[in-house]
């Protein structure tokens, strides 16, 4: 078994002490170390981008600044935008999201490129987005119509999860024909367990778990790998070097986010999203540039 897949039983562990830390520490402590750890280790795992994607590359100095210009102009644009037209840009973010969690779940198996696995892999991550939506529709939906100006109900996620799921089926019976029966079974067995992580926590600490367990733990690990071609202690410790000050820049932004908003819910929640957002597009970019190495 690959260490990838040992990692996996890691992140099992990690999930049920989760929960039980949820139950032994009163909810404002859950929120804040929700917030927390989105922002450190769940922002963080994008903080190599530009390291990653100049990889190997022999670029000159021109392309490089380019580059580095409009990585920044997307990150802002993104977060910008959410402020003016907030349906959009949170419909692209969670589609693309959805893409991107199921990319970087699947990685493992270097499952054929074909437009067929890309709507698998986004049927995947977007349907575990979807599941986790509709559990907590009361209060996800209340939240969605806080930061949007459409109004959407419990119906408007039932049925795109119904169709994401029906297209994750159907395209499951090519995409995965190459794998055993035996890691077939064990792909399912995880999708129950995070269908019984988002049923037992809450809306924000059940995403905390997915978005750093399930997602940015496994990526942080793709990208040493990438970096320094193995996972050791003094790779991790490179990795988090490499990492500091963007997870300092977290940390500062979330206390002054929280210093000034605290009293403003709805305004403090649409910045994290915007924020979040205006990170994510060109973060998916840079992932896929890896995954196809």
């Amino acid at each position: 078994m690959s260490k990838k897949f040992h990692l996996y039983d890691i992140i099992m562990v990690l999930s049920f002490f989760a929960l039980w830390v949820s139950i032994q520490i009163p909810d404002y402590m859950e929120f804040a170390l929700s917030y927390f750890l989105i922002l450190t280790i769940g922002v963080g795992h994008g903080a190599n981008d530009l390291k990653i994607y100049f990889n190997s590359k022999r670029l000159s100095l021109k392309k490089i600044i380019l580059f580095i210009s409009l990585y920044t102009l997307i990150v802002l644009a993104g977060f910008a935008l959410f402020f003016f037209v907030p349906e959009i840009v949170l419909t692209l973010f969670l589609l693309i999201s959805g893409y991107h969690f199921g990319q970087e779940h699947f990685e493992k198996y270097d499952l054929a490129t074909s437009w067929l696995s890309r709507i698998f892999l986004f049927s995947y991550g977007f349907s575990i987005i979807l599941t986790l939506l509709l559990i907590h529709h009361k209060e996800s939906v209340l939240i969605i119509n806080d930061l949007i100006n459409v109004q959407i109900s419990y119906t408007t996620l039932l049925y795109p999860l119904i169709a994401s799921v029906a297209l994750l089926a159907l395209t499951s019976i090519k995409v995965l024909s190459p794998l055993s029966l035996k890691t077939i079974g064990r792909e399912i067995f995880y999708l129950v367990l995070i269908y019984a992580i988002f049923q037992t926590a809450s809306l924000l600490w059940g995403f905390a778990i997915y978005f750093i367990l399930w997602h940015s733990i496994p990526s942080i690990h793709s990208q040493i790998v990438f970096l320094e071609g193995t996972v050791s202690n003094f790779s991790i410790k490179k990795y988090m070097l490499n990492s500091l000050l963007y997870w300092i820049a977290a940390l500062v932004f979330l206390s002054v986010l929280y210093y000034f908003l605290k009293d403003y819910t709805t305004l403090f929640l649409s910045t994290i999203i915007a924020f979040l957002g205006g990170i994510t597009f060109p973060h998916v970019v840079v992932m896929n540039h890896l995954h196809k190495k």
